[in-house]
């Protein structure tokens, strides 16, 4: 097996040489750096500490600003003093800055918060072409049946049938089933219209609710038992 020829010249290797050190006539300090920084700073949070920390910075560097920097090419150190000046005239505004736009406003101490709850008159249906009159015979209409059922050894039903027309039964059912945290639906019958039928016993909860919150007399109310 023949060996491998070592390819490396070394004519070609060139020794490390290290950076010359930064003239200090011409480098940049912190200062001219604080200059460039700051008035950025103070207009974006619209501060006025900031806008005249970069003005005594940017004093602080055209002052000590040498021929050899002027001679370097880099930007003239009076123009920190125009962006300071422009940053402090920025920051004399009154308005927020920009990240606190989307910010809730605060409230007085004499004020508190209102909280709005869910009107029970959206159960209602509202029929524009109804008959104005149909409010005399909505006191005159018939009970309000709660009947508990079970048949063939299956779970309770507990149904609810005639309820006020004026009431939307899907938004009822909505609402019940929220409350009482149990399942529901409606069934169309022939005869009866309309039922909800809710799963276990809830004739007691359901006849609670009518009578407080649909305003339904208590005489108006039979509940059927097996």
């Amino acid at each position: 097996m023949a060996s491998k020829k070592d390819m490396r010249r070394p004519d070609l290797i060139m020794p490390y040489q290290a950076p010359p050190p930064p003239d200090p006539e011409t480098s940049a300090d912190i200062s001219s750096t604080m200059a460039t920084t700051l008035p950025m700073a103070a207009m974006f949070l619209r501060n006025k500490t900031l806008a005249w920390a970069s003005m005594s910075f940017a004093v602080q560097t055209w002052l000590s600003e040498t021929p050899a920097m002027k001679a370097s090419g880099k930007q003239p150190a009076f123009f920190s003093i125009v962006f300071a000046a422009v940053s402090i005239v920025v920051t004399a505004d009154q308005n927020p800055p920009l990240f606190a736009l989307n910010k809730p406003r605060n409230l007085s101490p004499g004020h508190q918060e209102q909280k709005q709850f869910m009107s029970l008159d959206n159960l209602k249906t509202f029929d524009p072409f109804a008959d104005t009159g149909g409010e005399e015979d909505s006191s005159a209409a018939a009970n309000i049946h709660i009947r508990i059922q079970q048949r063939n050894g299956r779970k309770t039903l507990t149904t609810v049938q005639g309820l006020p027309k004026e009431y939307d039964p899907k938004r009822i059912l909505k609402v019940l089933k929220k409350e009482f945290a149990t399942n529901g639906n409606i069934v169309q019958d022939s005869e009866l219209g309309e039922v909800i039928q809710f799963q276990g016993d809830q004739r007691s909860k359901i006849s609670d609710f009518i009578i407080k919150e649909l305003g339904v007399s208590k005489q108006a109310i039979k509940l059927h038992g097996f």
